[in-house]
This record gives structure tokens, sequence and C-alpha cells, in this order.
């Protein structure tokens, strides 16, 4: 392993879903950045990341070796080009933007501040790109995905589009081996359209692309999906969705409304529920930021950031702008606050750690899974600073 993807310079600003994993592990579109930087670098990247987080990923041995590794930022977005300029670095040597941004290092040192400022004057490297923060997400969604629809098609083959469906463009259409698409509508002329392996798209739906649906996720019946939208693995998704991100084994099922919005993994959003995603006014929306512990203005149309493991009761009405921390039970009536932090039972703070760790196991048993132990960790370590 000579790759090592570092977010902590950089996690603070992608909140709430860096509370819980690293940057490299988050998902939009196919794929999620660690499984990118895979496919330019061919072998397994490793991960740095928070020291709370750090159990979460295996390879941390790295840790303890003094070999020289190539340390990279995880928010840049990778190419042949930035690769070729990471792969000429020497040690001690790092890249940084002309406005001293920091995008690699190679080094013998383990220590994040040794890391970043290294030993030797910066190279400076400007044709790169960062993911800057969550809510680029979105705005960065359709080209992504357009990406990783080109990637997938340069390395195999798709399966045959059943005939029941009706297709426009199908050669941006892409289905995966034992996927199930029958009696679907789908419009890819402005967006790509990718169906992971296992993944079923129930009959009567219709889907616009640019849009993805990963690993035995399931769209049902009669769901109506707008790009850019990309469902992650093992989720469920129905009703209306536009401009969305669910990272992964995540329950949007049933009727109701979801825009403009990004869900993290774990996460089930109650028949009825709904998010407003633009002002009556359509004025400007102002959205909580936690780290920076302020409000700040994020434009015309914004849904809801919803962190991992939080979960709302049918028909809830989510307010323009919301952002929802980890592993909250909400239920209430009327418009939801648009701020509901870590561990909210109903919409004030009070869901207990042994309650939410067991009801997280109830929820990751209906999919086959169980919560790790260092899931359990990070969870104790998020509640003991919220109730510190």
């Amino acid at each position: 392993m000579q790759y090592i993807l570092v977010d902590i310079a950089e996690r603070d600003h992608f909140y709430p879903f860096t509370l819980t994993q690293s940057l490299a592990t988050c998902r939009v579109g196919i794929f999620t950045f660690k499984e990118r930087w895979e496919q330019y670098t061919h072998e397994a990247c490793g991960v740095y990341t928070a020291p709370y987080l750090q159990a979460l990923y295996e390879d941390s041995e790295f840790l303890s070796t003094t070999e020289s590794l190539f340390f990279i930022n995880v928010a840049c977005i990778p190419s042949e080009g930035l690769l070729k300029a990471i792969n000429s670095l020497n040690e001690g040597e790092k890249l940084m933007t002309a406005g001293e941004k920091w995008i690699a290092t190679k080094t013998k040192e383990r220590q994040i501040s040794k890391i970043l400022l290294a030993e030797k004057p910066p190279i400076v490297f400007d044709e790169v790109s960062f993911v800057l923060n969550q809510l680029q997400l979105l705005s960065i969604h359709s080209k992504l995905i357009e990406r990783d629809f080109k990637w997938v098609a340069s390395q195999r083959k798709s399966e045959p589009i059943d005939p029941s469906n009706n297709v426009v463009n199908k050669d941006q259409i892409f289905i995966e081996k034992g996927a199930s698409v029958l009696c679907a509508n789908l419009n890819a002329s402005e967006g790509f359209i990718y169906i992971g392996n296992e993944a079923i798209v129930m009959e009567g739906s219709s889907i616009r692309g640019s849009f993805t649906l990963g690993k035995k996720g399931v769209v049902k019946m009669n769901s109506s999906i707008y790009g850019s939208t990309s469902i992650g693995p093992y989720c469920l998704a129905g009703g209306e969705i536009k401009n969305s991100i669910l990272m992964g084994y995540s329950n949007k099922g049933h009727e109701g409304y979801l825009g403009d919005s990004i869900i993290g993994h774990w996460c089930n959003l109650g028949a009825g529920t709904c998010n407003s995603n633009i002002k009556n006014t359509a004025g400007e929306i102002q959205m909580w930021n936690e780290f920076k512990g302020e409000w700040e203005n994020v434009g015309q149309k914004m849904g809801m950031l919803v962190g991992d493991y939080s979960r709302f009761a049918i028909q809830s009405s989510i307010n323009t702008g919301s952002y929802i921390g980890v592993s909250a039970n909400i239920f209430g009536n009327g418009l939801l606050p648009k701020h509901i932090p870590n561990f909210t039972w109903g919409i004030i703070p009070g869901y207990q750690l042994d309650k939410a760790l067991e009801d997280i196991h109830n929820w990751k048993k209906l999919k086959g899974f169980t919560i790790s132990e260092a899931e359990k960790q990070v969870l104790k370590h998020l509640y003991q600073v919220n109730h510190h």
C-alpha cells in the first residue's frame, strides 16, 4: 500500500457525514471517494482520519511503519495528471495549489502536522479540482455520475435491457448482472442511468438520468425519480425523488417528496415524509453549519442533510435547509426544527446511547448486517462529546 487518503484537514466541512466515517468512504455517484482513487492508482488505498474514526479502517497498520508513502488529500478529484504529479514527488516533497491548499506529500512521517507541512518547499500544482464541502456534492453530482458510468462501461458490457421497458437513449444506460428492470420508463436523454448488481427497479417506475442505483438497491413500484440522483447500495427508494443522494443502506421507501438533499447511511424516512427545498418567499435559505456553529446562506434551493443512523416518523414535515445530526429518532407535529442535533429524541436531545445502539442494531438486522464494535465506539465518542 503506497497511497493513503487523508481527510483530517477537510472533514469539518462535510458534517454530518464525516462525524461517523472518513470522507474517503462517503459515496456520491456509483463509487466512494476511496474507490475512485483506487481505480486510478490500481491498488488498495489506506485511510488516515480522525483518531476516534481510525479503528473503522482495517488498513491502519501503515501508521506504525516507517516506509515512505504518498499521503493524498481525499477531497481532490482524481485525474491522470494529478496522479502523475503525485508519483513524481520525492521523499519530503509536497504538492500545493498556488493558493496554498494542500494536495499531497511523500514522506516517512506519520504525524499529521508534519505530513501537511513537510520539510521541503512546496511544488505548486494547479491542475486539480477539490470537493469543498457537503453542499457542493449536490452540484458536482451529475459530473461524478458521468465519470463513474464511463469508467464502468470501459471495464465491461451492460446486460441487455428487457423489452418490457420504455427506453430513451439506451446507449447511456448500463445494467449490471443480476439486476432486474421490468416495465419501467428509463429516459437517459439528459444523463446516464446505471443499475447495480442485483438491484431491482419495479414496474411502473419512471427514471430520468443522471441516476445510479447501487448493489441490491430497490426502486419501488411507480416511483418518480429525476436527475441527478444516486441511490446507494441496499437502499430502498420510492415516491418522488429529485437531485438527491442516499449514500447507502437507507430507506425512503414510500410516497412523499425528497429533493435537493443528502441522506447518510442507515437512515429511514417514514411513509408520507416530505422535505421542502424552496421557501414560500423563494428567498435565500439559511442552514446550520455544524463546524462553524452558525447559520449561513446556502442559496435559493436546498433540502436537508441527514447524518448516519437518523430516522423520521411517518408524515414528517421537514423544513427548507434542514441540518439533521447523527442517530436522531425524529417525530413531532408540524414543520420540524431546521437544526436537529445528534442523539435527538423527538425534537429535543435525549436519545440515550444504549437505546440508540440497540435501535441501530435492530435496523441493521433488517438488511442482514450487525453493528460492529468499532461503530459502537464511534457513536460512544460522539455521545460523550455531545454530553460533555
